[in-house]
C-alpha cells in the first residue's frame, strides 16, 4: 500500500484540476461538487477556470498559493465570481458553475473558505492569513463596479447580457 497523502481523508471531495501556465489559470478537468452542510450543494463544470490564491508575489515567502489547499479556493473563486451564486456570468463569459439551494452572502462565503481550510488541514496560522486578507481585500472583487469612478471600468456584463 502507498504512503502517499490521500485528500479524501480530510473530508473535502478531492477536485482534479490542472494548471495553464501561459496564461497562469488552473481549471478543472472533471465535473467538481462541494456540499456545505448547513446551506448547499456547490457544482462546477469541467473547465471551470480559477486563478486558485490571489496572493501577491511579496507574501509568498509567508503564503505561498498552494499553502490553502485547493479546494477552498476553488470553491471560495466560484462564489466571487458568481456573488455567492446569484451572477451567471463573469468577464463576459457564463460562469461554469451553481449553487443548489440557498445563495451566500459575501461573508458566508468567507467563513466557508476559512471552513473549507481547517478541514483541508491547513495550520491555523495560514488560514488565519488567508482569511483576514479575503475580509480586509475582498470587497473589491466581490462587487467591482464600485471601483468604476475610482481606479478602472471593469470588464463585465449584466446577467442578461451574458455570452
Amino acid at each position: 500500500m502507498s504512503n502517499c497523502y490521500k485528500p479524501e481523508e480530510s473530508g473535502i471531495p478531492l477536485a482534479k484540476v490542472s494548471y495553464h501556465p501561459q496564461k497562469n489559470i488552473w481549471f478543472l478537468t472533471d465535473k467538481y461538487s462541494y456540499s456545505d452542510d448547513k446551506k448547499s450543494t456547490i457544482i462546477l463544470d469541467e473547465c471551470f477556470s480559477f486563478d486558485l490564491s490571489s496572493i501577491p508575489r511579496l507574501l509568498w515567502i509567508i503564503v505561498g498559493i498552494h499553502e490553502l489547499s485547493l479546494e477552498a479556493p476553488l470553491i471560495h473563486d466560484f462564489m466571487y465570481m458568481s456573488r455567492g451564486g446569484e451572477r451567471k456570468c463573469f468577464n463576459n463569459k457564463a460562469i461554469l458553475g451553481r449553487i443548489k439551494g440557498t445563495s451566500y452572502s459575501r461573508k458566508e462565503a468567507d467563513d466557508l473558505f476559512l471552513k473549507m481550510m481547517k478541514t483541508a488541514g491547513v495550520s491555523q496560522f495560514r488560514r488565519r492569513l488567508g482569511y483576514i486578507g479575503v475580509r480586509i481585500f475582498g470587497a473589491i472583487f466581490w462587487r467591482p463596479e464600485w471601483l468604476e469612478n475610482f481606479f478602472y471600468k471593469p470588464n463585465y456584463k449584466k446577467v442578461d447580457e451574458c455570452q
